[in-house]
């Protein structure tokens, strides 16, 4: 078997491993999901060895790579051994370069048998942006519209219960999208890692109906791929989902609020940037509602002044609407409508 291999071929290996060669921060900025960092050349070192090699010092950039990463052989050698009796091993750098290409070449003198992913993570993000325009292609995609609190997300969740295809892309940017949705302060992915778990996402479901929330093009600080918005918002089969004012404040209570100091103490701190939006006059009555714990009066406030406002739902071009006093009972419609259908 050729040991130099395309990315869509990994699945044909014994129990993959992937182990990523580049620096600490390369991997955290975007990766193969799912990949094992060993890095090389630590950050230090790879800015040390890139600095003498755009300066054209080429020889001498090598020799520092190479003292640079003899210290790290005995370990990689090691956890590479020990892995590659168990599973296939594929490692990668950048663009299959100099790391890969090296080390590569080293352990299968000495026996140990691994692959090269060929192109390295470049050719992986090429991989990414073509299997996104062709799920969004050839998915027919089910799009929840509604205003925040009608309860789209716990549908989606009884979907999933029921065998659905559900592409969760408030959890995967791991921001719930509204103006409080971030208050767990959660580190969002970066981009290219956020349209890599959506492929990976698709690569799990069955069939090419796939169910989502009708997400704006921004969550958080990362957007929907266009190909892939424009594939659920303008395409898709859009769903009306909605529900009174006072059940929607219980959803939007049960769901963000959390009777405890700590949550009190990230609402509190969140303010000054909701002031932003809603202004310092009504941020000092959120704070007078906050000292008094009463929440829904927070709530309410928001659903009529900025989320009606701001989160607007399309009027028109709706398949259906449902009106979601049971997310179970809603979700079960929606499956029998547009999945068992089929």
């Amino acid at each position: 078997m050729n040991k130099e291999i395309l990315y869509e071929d990994i699945k044909t290996l014994d129990d993959p491993i992937l182990i990523d060669l580049r620096s600490p921060s390369e991997h955290r900025s975007h990766k193969i999901i799912g990949s094992v960092n060993m890095p090389i050349l630590n950050d230090e070192e790879r800015k040390i060895v890139g600095t003498l090699y755009d300066s054209g010092e080429i020889l001498e950039s090598k020799k520092r790579a190479v003292a640079f990463a003899s210290g790290k052989l005995p370990k990689l050698f090691d956890f590479i051994a020990d892995q590659s009796a168990k599973r296939d091993v594929v490692l990668y750098c950048s663009r299959g370069g100099y790391r890969s290409t090296a080390l590569f070449y080293f352990l299968n003198s000495m026996s140990i048998e691994t692959f090269k992913l060929k192109g390295g993570y470049k050719s992986y993000r090429k991989y990414v942006m073509r299997k996104l325009d062709e799920y969004a292609e050839r998915s027919t995609f089910v799009d929840l519209n509604g205003y925040t609190g009608v309860g789209k997300t716990k549908i989606l969740s009884e979907l999933k219960a029921l065998g659905a295809n559900v592409l969760d892309l408030e959890g995967l940017a791991r921001h719930r999208g509204s103006l409080l949705g971030n208050l767990e302060r959660r580190a969002q992915p970066s981009q290219k890692d956020f349209e890599a778990m959506i492929v990976e996402a698709f690569e799990s479901f069955r069939g090419d109906v796939v169910f989502v929330e009708s997400e704006s093009h921004k969550i958080g600080d990362l957007f929907v791929p266009k190909v892939l918005h424009d594939a659920y918002y303008k395409k898709g089969i859009q769903v009306l989902i909605t529900l009174p004012v006072e059940e929607r404040v219980k959803n939007i209570r049960d769901e963000y609020v959390d009777y405890d100091e700590a949550f009190r103490a990230s609402l509190t701190a969140s303010l000054d940037e909701l002031g932003r939006f809603i202004g310092k006059k009504r941020v000092r009555k959120y704070r007078e509602y906050i000292d008094a714990g009463d929440y829904d009066e927070i709530i309410e406030d928001l659903i009529e002044n900025y989320y009606d406002i701001s989160y607007k739902t399309r009027k028109s071009g709706f398949k259906g609407t449902i009106e979601n006093t049971s997310p179970e009972a809603s979700a079960k419609k929606l499956f029998d409508a547009f999945v068992a259908e089929r």
